[in-house]
């Protein structure tokens, strides 16, 4: 009986062992492969190439799984000029800079998809004049982005090169085509970052 007691004292002290180091090699996966970061500012002022005059801010949740090649995040907003009508992940460029798409010619500055960026995803609310609120000046989104090493790619995530921008229907009290600012460049923005 005593020895019974003995290899199940073992047994079990041998099961502790193995959990605890097993929970323990997890825990170390996810430092090498698991990047987070809340509360990232998101305001008119890194908006690029130009800053914006805007009161309103927000801020920017991420969450980045190599395992999985998800890039998760969360933007919330206040006090914009008007109702957002695009939600824009865009890149690569560092901060302080914009991710220019070659091709564009600034046409169509009616529709809701007109923008100089090189866009990786894209929420927008009605495509054309007359403009509909898509959201509210204050509010949240929250959106995922499947890194296929294609359109997004996993160094430039990394290396914080993508930003998020949020685009409302404001016209400026300003000339064509800088009236249009807010709706094509953002009126916030946030980069995604690990510090």
């Amino acid at each position: 009986m005593k020895l019974f007691q003995l290899t199940a004292l073992a047994t079990v002290c041998l099961g502790l062992i193995t959990g605890f180091s097993s929970c323990e090699k997890d825990s170390e996966k996810d430092k090498v492969n698991l990047y987070q970061k809340s509360d990232i500012a998101v305001t008119g002022a890194q908006v690029a190439p130009n800053g914006t005059p805007t009161t309103g801010l927000g801020t920017l949740s991420v969450k980045y799984d190599k395992r999985t090649k998800q890039l998760n995040y969360t933007v919330n907003w206040s006090g914009l000029s008007d109702s957002v009508i695009a939600i824009r992940v865009n890149g690569p460029a560092p901060i302080g800079y914009p991710a220019l798409n070659p091709a564009f010619t600034g046409a169509n500055p009616t529709l809701f998809t007109t923008t100089p960026y090189t866009v990786i995803q894209e929420v927008t609310g009605q495509t054309a004049a007359p403009f509909r609120a898509y959201l509210p000046n204050s509010g949240s989104y929250s959106g995922t982005i499947i890194v296929n090493e294609i359109k997004a790619k996993e160094q430039d995530i990394l290396n914080g090169y993508y930003y998020v921008t949020i685009h409302t229907k404001t016209i400026l009290p300003v000339a064509s085509p800088g009236n249009m600012y807010y709706r094509w460049f953002g009126e916030i923005r946030g980069q995604i970052k690990w510090q």
